[in-house]
């Protein structure tokens, strides 16, 4: 962590400061924790004034305070956290406990952990560095700086852009669930395509991508997914999406740039999600189903936001009208019995 001046970093950012420029920053922290030495940002004038950060990054000047200002503060408090706490690679090379097949190959400035195994005709680009234990199959292709947590997998014919993150557990590549009844038994149908990633992709731990029955599992440029997401065969998931945890799409299912899922979402087969639409945690998006763009989705299974809270709201009165139904059942019952 290297110490920075709030005039250098303001330089840095290329943004304006008013306050003490000379003051130094020696690290970064939750507003509402910063001490006088450390760069925060202020997500409103309230969170400003209640913190003791020596630095603010603000989209508005602040009277007394110290203040870079930056028209997407949050944004900008992520540039920073990476120039105070930058990613440290280890140096070049193969480990010598690594078993390299025959026809690969690792581009000298790259790095290879403890006891990673990478097959035959595989490509590892510029600078990348693959953690302790990972797994890199036959025909391999990374691109460039690419990081590679410890025990990651990837099979043969899988395809990687530049500046991926793959963390621990991660698995590409591996059969889509295929099978055929055949005779009273599932007949694996043969899973012969493949996986690939563009640039830019960070992929969560324990999270799996599954290569295409035939053609190839696809995702765009710049696509996020959390921890423990699963992506079938045959997906092909868009540019600039992003997947929160534990959810899985199945086989076929098409997703449009720029899209937000939320945690806990089911998608069946071939559903379709377009650019820019938005699905809430633990959604079910039935098979075939297309989701527009433009009203979030939410419930299973998945409906326009205002349906989805009328019907909540509908439920939390079922217990008031059952008593009432109830009641004028006795009353009915009651009048009967009077008449007879």
């Amino acid at each position: 962590m290297t110490a920075t001046t709030v005039r250098e970093l303001a330089a840095w950012l290329d943004a304006p400061y008013t306050g003490d420029g000379g003051r130094v920053l020696r690290g970064v922290a939750a507003a509402d924790t910063a001490g006088g030495d450390e760069v925060a940002f202020a997500s409103s004038a309230k969170v400003a004034l209640a913190s003791g950060a020596g630095c603010l990054l603000a989209s508005a000047d602040l009277d007394g305070r110290t203040v870079i200002r930056v028209a997407d503060p949050r944004a900008a408090f992520a540039r920073v956290i990476a120039r105070f706490h930058p990613v440290e690679l280890p140096p070049a090379g193969v480990h010598p406990t690594a078993v390299v097949e025959e026809g690969a190959s690792i581009d000298p400035s790259a790095s290879i952990g403890p006891h990673t195994a990478v097959g035959r005709g595989t490509h590892i680009g510029p600078r990348c560095d693959v953690g302790a234990g990972c797994v890199i199959g036959r025909d391999v292709t990374l691109g460039e700086n690419c990081r590679l947590h410890p025990r990651v997998t990837i099979y043969g014919g899988t395809r990687v852009g530049a500046r991926a993150v793959l963390h621990s557990g991660c698995v590409l590549g591996a059969d889509g669930f295929g099978f055929a009844m055949t005779g009273g038994r599932w007949e694996k149908f043969p899973q012969v395509g493949r996986v690939e990633l563009g640039d830019d992709v960070e992929i969560g731990a324990n999270s799996c991508v599954d290569r295409a029955a035939l053609g190839v599992t696809r995702i765009g440029d710049g696509t996020k997914l959390d921890n423990m997401v699963h992506v079938g065969h045959n997906c092909t998931i868009g540019r600039h999406v992003v997947v929160a945890a534990q959810t899985g799409f199945s086989g076929g299912v098409t997703i449009g740039d720029y899209a937000i899922v939320g945690g806990q979402v089911g998608v069946g087969d071939k559903a379709r999600i377009e650019s820019k639409a938005v699905v809430g945690s633990g959604a079910g998006i039935l098979t075939s189903k297309i989701v527009r763009a433009g009203e979030p989705v939410w419930g299973t299974p998945a409906r326009p936001l205002r349906e989805y809270l009328e019907t909540l709201a509908a439920s939390a009165k079922s217990p008031r009208l059952r008593a009432q139904v109830k009641e004028l059942a006795a009353r009915v019952e009651a009048l009967e019995k009077s008449r007879s």
